[in-house]
């Protein structure tokens, strides 16, 4: 089975697609609804990075930046 993403352009072509969709009875599922941190967790390696940036925000291991600064390099 393969999976395909599409990106509609308009809410129209969105609904569109969802009705042709729900003819055929084929099942999707929405980005919207996705928990973005169970995504992420899902990932050995990056939920080990998730923690440890967690953890040093915990401890106050932060850079602090201005709306002036973000830009720079």
């Amino acid at each position: 089975m393969n999976t395909l993403t599409i990106h509609p352009a308009t809410n129209d072509q969105e609904t569109a697609i969802r009705m042709f969709l729900d003819a055929l009875h084929v099942d999707y599922k929405s980005s919207d609804n996705v928990d973005e941190t169970t995504y992420l967790m899902s990932s050995p390696a990056n939920a080990e990075h998730l923690q440890k940036s967690i953890e040093q925000g915990k401890k106050g291991e932060v850079t602090k930046l201005s709306l002036d600064d973000i830009w720079k390099p």
